[in-house]
Formats: C-alpha cells, sequence, structure tokens
C-alpha cells in the first residue's frame, strides 16, 4: 500500500502545474500540467519533493486533507482486490453510495488502477441528473483506453435515454436501461464499472437493489454508512464491499445546477434539422407513439408533455434502428406543415427520445415538466 503523506485537494476552476512526482485519482500526472473544472474537486498526491503551482479562478480554493478521508490511499486494497477479480474474468462492479461520498471518483480510480494493470475497462454512469458520460435525463458508457482524471474529458460511445433527471418514478426503467447498455459493452472489456445516483433514502435503497438485480453484478461496493443495510437477498450472487466515503467533495446546488446546464449544452450542438412527422416515431420513457398518435387535431395528445407547445424548448435524445446516437432541443413542432425542427448536430434519425425537461430560450435555465 502507498505511503501517502498527505493529500492537496484542489477546486475548480483551476489549473495546476506538477513539478516533481504526483498522482491523481491514480492516473500519474508528473510533470504535467492538470485542468481542474469549475465545481470539482480533485486530490492531488505529490511525493514529498514535489511542488504544485496552481492559478485558481472564481470560487476556486485549495486545502490540505487527511489522506484517511480524501485521496487514493483508503480505496488502494479494495481496488487490488478488484483488479485481482477482474484478471480471472470479466467483472462488473457497482458503486452504491448516498450523494457526495465520492462515487465518481471511486470510479475513475478503480478504471484508472485497471489501466495500470493491463486491464480495458468500461465505465457505465447511471446517473440521470449528474452524469459525466452523458447529458442529464440518459445514461452514458465508454471505454478507457488511458487513465484520466475527469470523467468529462472522455468521450462515451453508448448511450440509453431515459427522459428525466430524477430516478423517482423511472427507478425501474433505469434499472432496465442499465441492464441494456451492460449488455452492449462488447466482449474487450475486463471490467464493467456502474456508477449509480446518490438516492438512497426514502425508497432509493431498494431502487439500487433493483439495478443491481438487473445487472446481476460480482462486486457491489458500499460507500459510507447509508447504504450498510442494502437488501442482500437481492444480490445474493455478489460480493459486496464497504468503503469509506471521501469528505471533501461536497458540491452546492448552485454548482450542481450549473454543472447540469453545462451538460445539456454540451449534447446539443449548433446544427439545426427539419424532419418530417411522418418519417419519425417518438418514444417517452419507453412508449412508442407516431406522429399521427401525438398530432390529431380531433383529440388532445395522451400525456400532457406531449402538447405541441409543450415540446418546444425540450432536451431530446436522436436515435436510429433501436440506439441512440445524438442529443438536442426541439425548436418548433409544425402539425400542420408536418414537420419537426430540431437544433442538433445529428441529421440522420428515426427516433426522437422525448423528455420532461425544457430548456428556456435563453438557455439558462431547465425547465421541469410534470
Amino acid at each position: 500500500m502507498p505511503n501517502v503523506l498527505k493529500v492537496r485537494m484542489i477546486k475548480g476552476p483551476a489549473k495546476v502545474v506538477v513539478k516533481g512526482a504526483c498522482h491523481v485519482l491514480g492516473s500519474d500526472v508528473s510533470g504535467q500540467t492538470v485542468k481542474v473544472r469549475a465545481g470539482k474537486a480533485l486530490p492531488f498526491e505529490p511525493s514529498n519533493r514535489c511542488r504544485l503551482q496552481a492559478w485558481l479562478g472564481h470560487g476556486a480554493r485549495l486545502w490540505w486533507a487527511d489522506p484517511k478521508q480524501a485521496g487514493t490511499s483508503m480505496w488502494y486494497s479494495l481496488a487490488q482486490q478488484v483488479c485481482v477479480l477482474a484478471a480471472r474474468k470479466k467483472t462488473t462492479v457497482m458503486l452504491v453510495g448516498d450523494t457526495d461520498t465520492g462515487k465518481s471518483t471511486l470510479a475513475i480510480y478503480l478504471a484508472n488502477m485497471a489501466i495500470r494493470r493491463g486491464l480495458v475497462p468500461i465505465v457505465i454512469d447511471g446517473d440521470v441528473g449528474q452524469g459525466d458520460l452523458a447529458p442529464p435525463t440518459a445514461i452514458g458508457a465508454a471505454v478507457l483506453s488511458k487513465q484520466v482524471v475527469d470523467l468529462r474529458d472522455v468521450n462515451a460511445n453508448l448511450f440509453e435515454f431515459v427522459g428525466s433527471i430524477s430516478p423517482i418514478g423511472c427507478e425501474g426503467l433505469i434499472a432496465k436501461k442499465s441492464r441494456s447498455i451492460l449488455d452492449r459493452t462488447g466482449p474487450i472489456t475486463d471490467i464493467c464499472i456502474v456508477n449509480t445516483d446518490g438516492y438512497v433514502k426514502n425508497g432509493g435503497l431498494q431502487y439500487k437493489a433493483m439495478i443491481a438485480e438487473e445487472l446481476q453484478p460480482d462486486v457491489v461496493i458500499c460507500l459510507g454508512e447509508n447504504v450498510l443495510l442494502l437488501d442482500r437477498s437481492k444480490i445474493w450472487s455478489s460480493k459486496i464491499l464497504h468503503a469509506s466515503s471521501s469528505s471533501q467533495v461536497y458540491k452546492s446546488r448552485i454548482e450542481r445546477l450549473s454543472r447540469r446546464l453545462d451538460q445539456f449544452l454540451r449534447y446539443v450542438g449548433n446544427g439545426s434539422y427539419t424532419a418530417k412527422l411522418s418519417q419519425v416515431k417518438f418514444d417517452y420513457m419507453s412508449k412508442l407513439f407516431s406522429s399521427s398518435d401525438l398530432f390529431q387535431q380531433q383529440q388532445p395528445p395522451p400525456i400532457k408533455q406531449l402538447e405541441p407547445e409543450n415540446m418546444t424548448g425540450m432536451f431530446v435524445g436522436l436515435g436510429s434502428k433501436g440506439s441512440v446516437s445524438g442529443f438536442g432541443v426541439i425548436i418548433n413542432v409544425s402539425p400542420g406543415n408536418g414537420i419537426i425542427q430540431i437544433q442538433t448536430n445529428t441529421n440522420s434519425f428515426d427516433t426522437i427520445y422525448l423528455s420532461n425537461v425544457r430548456l428556456s430560450s435563453d438557455r439558462i435555465m431547465e425547465v421541469r415538466l410534470t
């Protein structure tokens, strides 16, 4: 186990020049310049002779932290166990924990340690509200070919669309979509790391047990104290490990909202595409509708969210042949002209996946449809 005497926490926005030997989440950043995004906190674990020069933006800060509460030394033996198992057979690991317990941080660390051992990891981000590998309302997955310190630097290549930024009311759908994306990860990976959202209270543990029952993971890692009562009967075949939570990653509500909006806009694109309503079908929470189902003059749509005035500004997924290939925002729906206009960089799709989220006309806020 590495002897880490100190952890330098740096919360962005910041740029850090590393002069000497240093690791961040198991990735060797010696002699590199590391960018820390706004609202993100990274643990730098420097050698005694290493110097860190940090340029801090508005709202950024840095501090020394106890290695027992931050950094990766507290997870080292756990990561070794997981990697030994993955070296023997393809392994699925599910991470469960409350908000701000360090699930995303641990996911990156496990992936980096797997790469160090010559294994190929894939990370599935199942947090539909605050994910790193997909826009809000969606689940994303990516194979990592090199070590990283932030999953938002990775281009995901697998997506599933849920349509909500909250798991409440969508528990079964998220569980099935997580299983679907796991089935599509392919034979080239050695370890699949499934990160989940922070919903563990007031029914959240039953929801996590539902996901575990779908995924049948080899290992479930529980971070923090609130998940110790996870229903073992639902995941009897899994090895359950407990990990200390990271106490240094609290995000304010404003930081969460800003980050979520950034993720929406990152995936929208600047292009525009006009499709014929007769040539696309609509999917809302895994229920399929044709254009005639939604836009008949004689009767209103079956769901309030699908009224044309509510669809304007709606964030959507775009798919072809059953797979999500892009995202966008509906600019205008014109049943009379038989067209729908979408802001997107995707110009080929046969399915529009609808959500219960709209972005305001100036793209500075989200509006949830209920």
